[in-house]
């Protein structure tokens, strides 16, 4: 009977350690994990999504995209991204703006959260700090997001300067979401009312000392300043035919 325990013990123990060398070598010989990479590659996401060209330029040209990438592996992110035609029409304005502001612009369009459509719908702090808010201090640069009072499950995005909505879902899964919203959305703590409103109708503006512009009072300016000179010449030619006249009567006769 001895003999046939240890026989037995014998025989489990070369199994299990058969099975620790087995397990030993697939595990050496195992491929190295790839390196980590973010889950989504935003830019490819808005240019395959169509309509968002401006938006995927700028957020790669600026480098912000790549952040937005590397934020939404944490607690995920929200974008409000602007159609091609509404960047259109707030380009005058964009284009004056450093490089530093013009990525604060785009990051005031990103929460520091994954929210889906129905979060925002059913948002109950309306006043949501943004990535921007986060670059400089608390309570600057936020978006006031609320659900329409008519009815409809639209959402609606204040800026203190301009009132977007959201006009489709291009992209929601967690951690990511990107919505197409109808406007670019100005910070009032970046830009104010009057630089806003001047975009569509530029003001005249007149240096001190200048001349009038070409309005009513421009061309009296002109019209009187051009019947001046011509006074002037006139005057001119007849007291040099004044001036020969009497040459010639004072003169001595040449016979």
């Amino acid at each position: 009977m001895v003999a046939v325990a240890e026989s037995i013990n014998l025989s489990l123990s070369i199994g299990l350690l058969t099975i620790l060398i087995l397990l030993h070598l697939a595990t050496s010989q195992a491929p190295a994990p790839p390196p980590f990479s973010p889950p989504f590659n935003i830019t490819h996401i808005l240019l395959d999504a169509h309509d968002f060209n401006v938006a995927a330029s700028a957020l790669q040209a600026s480098g912000v995209a790549t952040q937005f990438e590397e934020l939404e592996r944490g607690v995920g992110i929200t974008l409000f991204v602007p159609t091609d035609l509404a960047f259109a029409s707030s380009t005058n304005l964009l284009r004056s703006l450093p490089a530093e502001k013009k990525a604060l612009v785009l990051k005031f369009h990103a929460l520091h959260s994954y929210y889906p459509l129905g979060s925002l719908q059913s948002i109950v702090n309306p006043v949501q700090p943004t990535l921007a808010t986060e670059d400089t201090a608390a309570g600057l640069f936020t978006l006031n997001i609320t659900r329409l009072s008519n009815g409809s499950s639209d959402v609606s995005i204040a800026t203190g300067l301009v009132q977007a909505s959201i006009t489709r879902t291009v992209f929601d899964q967690n951690p990511l979401a990107i919505f197409a919203v109808s406007s670019v959305l100005l910070p009032k703590d970046l830009f104010n009312r009057t630089s806003h409103t001047s975009e569509a109708a530029p003001p005249a503006v007149q240096l001190a000392g200048a001349a009038p512009g070409p309005g009513a009072d421009g061309r009296a300016a002109v019209m009187s300043a051009g019947t001046g000179t011509g006074q002037r010449i006139d005057s001119l030619f007849w007291l040099l035919i004044a001036t020969g006249l009497i040459y010639l009567v004072h003169s001595p006769c040449p016979c």
